[in-house]
């Protein structure tokens, strides 16, 4: 059984959530899902963990950081673990960020690798990407699509990776990817001018 644990925030190419993703590509190994919240039903939290063979974490990273509700679930599985419980399962992270280079989620990688070491859990590999706000949808048919064809597929082909990963459960090197086919400097222009547009679009809802 795999274990996914939703962090927020995980949205894939094509809106294709990412847990949808990582189903499909293990194909019969049942998944999982439930979403890191302050209130959970830590009994059956415990069990799932205590059940699963791969736990994958996927979530957002802001300031170098995951959530600070994520932080708090990490540190309750570090006191269950230090209580008596059992976790066996392999760890995979996948890691989002809002800045292009998907290297920005290399410190909040470390924090989980520390985690596991303390939680006597086994480090699977982990997968940070850049460029979260990218325009990732495609218009199917139009000629813009052709050309968009790599940007929009950049994060899916990593996960589908990723997934081997988990299906398999095997360690691997840790892997940080960019945008495809846009450069940084195109993709900082575009989130500038998305910010813009949604800085018009309140004041006008506000007037």
């Amino acid at each position: 059984m795999i274990l996914f644990l939703d962090g927020g925030g995980t949205l894939a190419a094509r809106d294709v959530a990412c847990e949808e993703i990582i189903r499909k590509h293990t194909q019969s190994e049942e998944l999982i899902s439930i979403k890191i919240e302050d209130n959970m039903d830590w009994d059956r939290v415990c069990r799932l963990l205590e059940d699963a063979h791969a736990i994958v974490l996927a979530a957002d990273v802001y300031l170098d950081s995951v959530s600070s509700t994520v932080l708090r679930f990490l540190e309750r599985v570090e006191q269950a673990v230090i209580g008596g419980e059992s976790i066996g399962g392999r760890f995979y992270a996948i890691l989002h960020t809002e800045l292009y280079e998907g290297e920005h989620t290399s410190v909040a990688m470390e924090v989980l690798k520390n985690f596991c070491v303390h939680a006597n859990i086994v480090w699977g590999r982990g997968l940070g990407i850049g460029g979260s706000k990218v325009e990732t949808t495609v218009h199917r048919g139009s000629l813009w699509s052709i050309f968009n064809q790599g940007t929009a597929d950049f994060m899916v082909n990593a996960l589908q990776e990723q997934a081997l990963f988990i299906r398999e459960r095997v360690q691997g090197t840790d892997v940080y990817i960019n945008p495809k086919e846009v450069s940084r400097r195109g993709y900082i222009r575009k989130k500038k001018k998305k910010m813009k547009k949604s800085n018009r679009v309140k004041i006008a809802q506000n007037m």
